[in-house]
């Protein structure tokens, strides 16, 4: 009997080979792979059976490294005289290892090249026949088919064949998988997929074929699931890692796809990415994350950039059970068997999103979803800068227009939002006896038992723990039935019903109420689709693994395969993408509200004006006698506005006049030329007259990709020395006789004049106006720089040619959520900031995707890091007079997405080790950067990551904590290395080894829950003081992560750190946003300061690094920092009137944006009683904007009022006996009004 030994460093190949082995006798088989030689031990064993074979083949698939200790083995085997046939794949060959003829090697390689169980008989059969003494017939190597149908029912079926077998009547779903998967029967969830989806009354078309070959998925998009007709699929879905539309592997979110992006939009059918996992089963059961990190990246990250509905994982891999037959003996062989439930939940989500293009419009139930976070009555259509009843208003024209069956329409979106507040009123004092019978409808306790117990077992065990069995009484559930579409709200997450939950329960299970809201959607209202409306909700932050979701993951339970669409703002990439990867949405993405210069108002105003005169009138010789009375006025004036704190400046009565004049100056001009948004955007509606002309200003500040700066353009072609203009505006030019402060607002005017003109022309300019444009600027200085110029006429011809259109493509937000109810696909795009030299990020519309993990952070976000850095720390040292020995950082996964990782980048930099990047751009390491280079201590750095960024990037948390444990490792003396001086005193040593040291310095909340906890305490009111709110902190954060992102309790480790941090940092990266936007920032920032300043026992200094401008960072101090947006927004007329345009919206925005100066005053002490009274008089005791709130959200009102009060009643305000009377009686007016006619506002 012939004996044949044979080593393959992957598994692939040994189903093929059992296959083989089972169809001859006669040969003695011995088959091992790489993964099952564990150990020496095992290599060794496997070695001395091989040395009793008459020849050894080893399949290496690349180097020696493959197979430990390559090369003694095969000297032991060339030694008891064995052939030796070595094959490999790539470019090597093997011959030089190989102890046969090359004709032998070359033969065997190409059956191993070629695979499948054929050809692997046929080798077997082969080698038996040179190395036996008997006779082995054998074929050939044979091409095996790259591409081709698969189907269990239908062996050896044509493509047209397997077409024959469809019922045109039913949606079919082509199915894309690996070749290499078919040609070694590795099928088994295939056949899975494919029985889940006939269940389903679908077609399966399942196709395998090599996406990097050349009849790859394009092709088979082209020649297969097409025809002259169109698309033959309603569906697809596809299980390749990868993307399949980029040339190179890694495209980040700002560069576009290339061209071979269009094959799937020319199909245009709704994409399923789902998971075929590397880990077992078990493996994947077991795992809060989900996916580990190399799949999260390939799996999830790069084929997002396709505009794919990313899913989960449908199978494991594992073992085969049972033995090898007959005289063969070889490892079990290793493959991909199906996870059934999530097959099964696969197959429905595709199946439903498939039959959306068949089912005509009239036929729909579409739900619309509007968020009401936290739940209040002047707060429901949740949607950071998004108009949501204006919004609402326009996508049902959308879909009226469509043939959607559109009934008993309000006259506008404003007034279903009324409807639904009047069934929503969340405060009982108004509630109407007969209100439940203004509902949508009821659930009976009956019907939502059923649906409950048909959850998974695991969630409703959860639930139930959480909140006790299911109610006994009904469950209303809110909405407007328009026909084919409802309206309803999204139940309150479970915080206010169970307010004692804030201090412990960072992954609260969603409450019976909740799960029966989207039950009716799924089992009564039968809703073909949802809609969830605006930036964002509540569902994909639900309970569950962090990626790759199973079903007791509280979104995936709760959605059951429902399609999402999810309209959402395009520079919330981070917070999108969560939706996109726990919820199944496909997102929708719209535009920023419109940017423009805060400018100065009313008291501030006269402030500047004053500083203008006093500094005029020096510069022209006068005395301080002459000057003693403007000053006085300038002092009172600064005193009486508060603004010390924002000048750093603590009296500002005996401060040198000039130093206040000049900081002044300074300060002013910041707050003037600061950019802001105004009001909001309402989907598919581009901006238009002087709000667009501002916008384009604004988007073209900074360079973008093909067009230089406008901003600088126009300072150089006025003869104005842009990069002085910038960086001094306090210096007076005698060239331009004014201060650089001064030319920058002219050039701010100017650029605003040259817009104007190419809007008044339509934006059709031809290259000769444009030039004429660009001579007729006045030149202040000696003369015009014409590159500048050049310059200039550039960004204006792409203003006109390229930026307008791209802004007016906002049209495709509306017609693209329509087009994805239809079943239709919604093409990938870019997100980020496009303010920030991103305009190229438009048009939106686009169902945006983010960047490789991997690449965090970019060598950009490296040099801005650094400088943030720097700047933190020069500033500590300056004022502090000595370094922070250690610092506290806040990382979102946001921000990371739209700046490549300058947060991360910054950490590093603080502790003095810099990233190790492949050619590639992947960040493999980090290095040390030796301390005579750094010239200054290592900090030793805690950082507080969402529970986003643990779950989108746990390869980089992991990095951060690897950098903390190379520096503690670093034989450097503790004066010079604080990480290592903590790390050893808490070990109780003083030098030496680190040993055992505890380096725990990454935060984050636990596995399945997201937030820091401290804005629940504040909106739900449950909290004392302040240490209520730092325990909070710690309860959700005190959970650490490791250098391979695996997340630990370890609050004990918290409390430490907060004990040692001498200063916090957040860093800020556009003007889109800003700290008053969302309570989340002062929930991780503040609540960060609150806990140290408690832990510790004393304040620590606090720092943002405004990055809005990546090339100038600057640093500020969080108290700085909040007092200028209160200045340059909260506080600004002209913001404040432009929300009064969006009616209910606009004033519930404004009541949020007073809630959130609560939270700040309650986190940090930046809000003095200056700015609570300017507060209270912009929002609550102006008369005509009373007036305003009354007609058009009373509860708004209510809320303002209601805020002023709680800040007076905490202590965080010492207003005087006036103000709290006014404010009182203010209350009991709007209360009156209330509850004698709750619909005031109608």
């Amino acid at each position: 009997m012939c004996s044949i030994g044979l080593y393959t460093a992957t598994d692939q190949p040994v189903t093929a080979i059992r296959a083989a082995a089972d169809r001859l006798s006669g040969v003695d088989l011995l088959v091992r792979s790489g993964a099952a030689l564990d150990g020496p031990e095992a290599v060794s064993e496997f070695v001395d059976r091989l040395a009793r074979c008459d020849v050894a083949v080893f399949w290496l698939h690349g180097s020696e490294s493959r197979l430990p200790d390559f090369e003694s083995v095969r000297e032991r085997l060339v030694e008891r005289g064995v052939p030796v046939v070595v094959a490999r794949s790539g470019t090597a060959t093997g011959d030089t290892d190989s102890t046969v003829e090359p004709g032998v090697q070359s033969t065997v390689r190409a059956y191993l090249d070629r695979g499948g169980v054929l050809n692997m008989e046929n080798m077997i059969r082969y080698l038996a026949d040179e190395f036996d003494a008997a006779d082995w017939p054998h074929d050939e190597p044979v091409d095996l088919p790259s591409t081709g149908v698969y189907h269990p029912d239908h062996p050896g079926a044509t493509v047209e064949d397997l077409r024959e077998t469809f019922d045109p009547d039913r949606p079919t779903v082509g199915i894309w998988f690996y070749e290499s998967h078919w040609t070694f029967e590795n099928t088994r969830y295939v056949d899975s997929l494919v029985r889940a989806l006939q269940s389903e009354g679908v077609n399966a078309f399942p196709v395998f074929t090599n996406p990097t070959g050349e009849r790859d998925a394009r092709w088979v998009a082209e020649h297969w699931f097409s025809d002259e007709s169109g698309a033959v699929v309603d569906a697809v879905l596809t299980t390749f890692m990868y993307s399949l539309t980029m040339d190179e592997r890694g495209r980040s979110a700002s560069e576009p796809a290339d061209s071979t992006a269009g094959f799937l939009a020319a199909l245009d059918v709704p994409v399923v990415q789902a998971m075929v996992s590397m880990r077992s089963r078990a493996a994947y059961r077991a795992d809060d994350a989900g996916l580990p990190a190399f799949e999260l990246a390939l799996s999830v990250a790069l084929p997002e950039l396709d505009g794919v509905v990313v899913s989960h994982p449908i199978s494991g891999k594992e073992r085969a059970a049972g033995t090898w037959d007959g005289a063969a003996d070889g490892t079990a062989p290793l493959l991909h068997q199906p996870l059934e439930d999530r097959v099964g939940h696969a197959a429905r989500l595709v199946s439903n999103w498939a039959r959306l293009g068949r089912k005509p419009p009239s036929d729909k139930q579409v739900a619309v979803v509007l968020h009401n976070y936290p739940p209040s009555d002047d707060g429901i259509g949740t949607a950071f800068g998004l108009d949501t009843p204006a919004s609402l208003d326009r996508l049902l024209d959308q879909l009226a227009d469509r043939g959607y069956r559109i009934t008993d329409r309000p006259a506008a979106g404003q007034q279903i939002v009324e409807q639904l507040v009047e069934q929503l009123t969340l405060d009982a004092r108004w509630t109407d006896p007969e209100q439940p019978e203004n509902g949508l409808t009821q659930i009976e306790p009956s019907t939502y038992r059923e649906w409950f117990t048909d959850l998974d077992s695991a969630l409703e065990a959860a639930i139930r723990e959480e909140w006790g069995p299911p109610p006994t009484a009904p469950i209303d559930i809110p909405g407007v039935d328009l026909g084919s579409v409802v309206v309803t709200v999204q139940p309150p997450r479970g915080f206010e019903a169970d307010p004692e939950k804030v201090y412990h329960d960072s992954a609260l299970q969603p409450p019976h109420e909740y799960v029966a809201a989207y039950g009716w959607l799924r089992e009564q209202f039968d809703a073909d689709a949802v809609v969830h409306l605006g930036t964002h909700g509540s569902l994909e932050w639900l309970p569950g693994k962090t990626v790759g979701l199973d079903g007791a993951s509280a979104p995936d339970g709760l959605l059951d395969g429902l399609p999402n669409v999810y309209p959402y703002i395009v520079n919330n990439p981070g917070e999108g993408t969560q939706a996109t990867r726990r919820s199944y949405a496909t997102i929708v993405d719209h535009l920023t509200p419109p940017m423009d210069t805060a400018g100065v108002h009313d008291d501030l105003a006269d402030l500047e004006t004053m500083v203008r005169e006093y500094r005029d009138r020096s510069r022209d010789g006068a005395n301080d006698a002459d000057l003693s009375g403007l000053a006085t006025r300038i002092r009172e004036q600064a005193q009486a506005q508060d603004l010390g704190p924002d000048l750093g400046i603590d009296d500002l009565q005996r401060v040198e006049t000039d130093r206040l004049v000049r900081e002044l100056h300074a300060y002013l001009t910041d707050v003037k030329t600061s950019q802001i948004r105004m009001g909001l955007h309402t989907l598919g509606e581009p901006p238009a007259g002087e709000r667009l002309v501002a916008y384009l200003v604004a988007l073209t500040r900074f360079a973008n990709p093909g067009a230089p700066s406008l901003r600088e353009s126009v300072a150089g072609a006025m003869g104005i020395d842009a990069e002085r203009m910038i960086e001094e505006p306090e210096t007076y030019d005698p060239a331009l006789d004014c201060f650089y402060a001064d030319a920058a607002e002219a050039v701010t005017e100017r650029s605003l004049e040259l817009v104007e003109a190419l809007a008044e022309r339509d934006f059709e300019v031809t290259r000769g106006e444009i030039e004429a444009l660009s001579e007729d600027l006045p030149v202040l200085g000696e003369k015009r720089d014409p590159e500048a110029v050049a310059d200039l006429q550039a960004v204006l011809r792409y203003i006109a040619a390229e930026l307008v259109p791209r802004i007016e493509a906002a049209a495709d937000e509306l017609t693209n959520t329509a087009a994805a109810l239809a079943g239709q696909y919604v093409p990938p795009g870019g997100s980020g900031a496009p303010t920030r030299g991103n305009a190229d990020l438009l048009p939106t519309g686009r169902n945006f995707y983010t960047l490789d993990p991997r690449r965090v952070p970019s060598k950009a976000a490296w040099q801005v890091g650094q400088s943030v850095a720097d700047g933190v720390l020069d500033r500590h040292l300056n004022e502090e007079g000595a370094y922070p020995e250690e610092v506290g950082v806040v990382a979102w996964g946001t921000p990371t997405v739209r700046t490549r990782g300058e947060t991360i980048a910054q950490i590093l930099a603080l502790l003095g080790v810099e990233p190790v990047w492949t050619d590639a751009g992947r960040v493999e390491s980090v290095e040390p950067v030796p301390l005579d280079d750094l010239g200054r201590p290592r900090i030793d750095v805690t950082t507080r990551i969402s529970g986003l960024f643990r779950d989108a990037f746990p390869s980089v948390a992991g990095l951060v904590q690897e950098a903390v444990e190379t520096v503690a490792s670093l034989d450097e003396p503790p004066a010079k290395n604080f990480v290592r001086k903590h790390a050893l005193e808490a070990a109780g040593e003083t030098a030496g080894g680190a040993g055992d040291l505890d380096l725990k310095r990454v935060f984050t909340t636990r596995p399945g829950g997201y937030g820091s906890g401290t804005n629940k305490a504040i909106t739900t009111g449950e909290w004392t003081d302040e240490s209520d709110l730092a325990d909070v902190f710690v309860n959700w954060g005190g959970y650490a992560v490791d250098g391979d992102g695996e997340v630990e309790a370890a609050h004990d480790a918290l409390e430490d750190r907060l004990e040692r941090i001498e200063a916090t940092v957040k860093l800020e990266d556009t003007a889109e946003q800003d700290e008053f936007d969302s309570s989340d920032w002062y929930a991780f920032h503040g609540g960060l300061k609150r806990a140290v300043a408690d832990r510790s026992g004393s304040e620590p200094a606090s720092y943002v690094g405004d990055a809005s401008d990546p090339d100038r960072p600057q640093i500020y101090t969080n108290e700085e920092k909040l007092r200028q947006t209160m200045r340059t927004r909260v506080l600004n007329p002209d913001w404040i009137d432009s929300m009064e345009a969006h009616d209910y919206k606009g004033a519930g925005d404004l009541a949020t944006t007073v809630e959130i100066t609560l939270g700040w005053a309650a986190t940090t002490d930046a809000v003095s009683d200056t700015l609570w009274e300017q507060v209270a008089d912009a929002y609550a005791f102006d008369e005509d904007r009373q007036e305003w709130f009354m007609d058009e959200n009373p509860w708004a009102l209510e809320h303002v009022t209601e805020t002023l009060l709680e800040a007076i009643d905490r202590d965080l305000w010492a207003a005087d006996q006036e103000t709290i009377d006014r404010l009182r009686d203010l209350q009991l007016s709007v209360d009156g009004e209330l509850e004698a006619d709750p619909e005031v506002a109608r």
